[in-house]
């Protein structure tokens, strides 16, 4: 599916040196995504070499750098596929929130924001380490990624201060980038928790739904 995708757009994404690829070069761009993917599974980024990329497709390097400077322009060329939105979250996210019901809304959008989080689970968390680690471009990535999500939860935000159901004193963009934080964090640790003492998965789904569906001005 993503190398369909990626086939259909073969007109408007280049190589490395900003020539428009055909659609045999985009398949083989796509190969090289792929495979980088797939190493980063079991391997930290600064530990895949360009060697191993053009090996794992049966190319050679200099294969390699016609589509790529770098292992790091992979991972930013997979990242433009993956969105940390969709049309289910988009939906949860623009109910009422003052509303009856929030609360089960508000573990629907728990489940369906970590369910999304982790089908791009390799290339997101090399994303968040890399740009945690001071690289701007990776930074970049995270807050356009995030940026959507950060405007429709400020939406919600704004709208239960307006009714007095969250502190007027509060940023709702604050407020947004804390939820966002919590649901990151969830999603990236959270089928790894250990249940030894006697907290699991969805006891943590249940809490982070609890402080997202308050901040958003619910009450039932």
């Amino acid at each position: 599916m993503a190398q369909q995708q990626a086939i259909n757009t073969a007109e408007t994404i280049p190589d490395a040196s900003g020539r428009k690829l055909g659609a045999k070069g985009q398949r083989t761009r796509q190969q090289l995504i792929d495979a980088t993917v797939a190493l980063l599974e079991t391997h930290g980024l600064r530990d895949v070499s360009v060697v191993d990329v053009a090996r794992a497709v049966q190319a050679s390097p200099a294969t390699f750098y016609v589509y790529f400077k770098g292992v790091p322009e992979v991972v930013l060329a997979a990242l433009e596929s993956a969105s940390q939105t969709s049309p289910a979250l988009d939906a949860i996210i623009a109910r009422d929130w003052l509303a009856p019901g929030a609360a089960d809304a508000a573990r629907d959008f728990v489940d369906e924001y970590t369910e999304l989080w982790n089908r791009n689970r390799t290339i997101f968390v090399v994303r968040n380490l890399a740009a945690e680690e001071g690289d701007t471009r990776f930074y970049e990535a995270r807050m356009t990624q995030a940026r959507p999500m950060m405007d429709a939860i400020s939406e919600q935000v704004v709208r239960a201060q307006a009714a007095g159901r969250t502190p007027a004193g509060l940023s709702p963009r604050s407020c947004a980038g804390t939820v966002l934080m919590i649901l990151e964090r969830l999603s990236a640790i959270g089928p790894m928790s250990s249940h030894a003492d006697g907290v699991g998965y969805d006891d943590l789904k249940a809490a982070a739904a609890h402080s997202i569906a308050m901040m958003l001005g619910a009450r039932d």
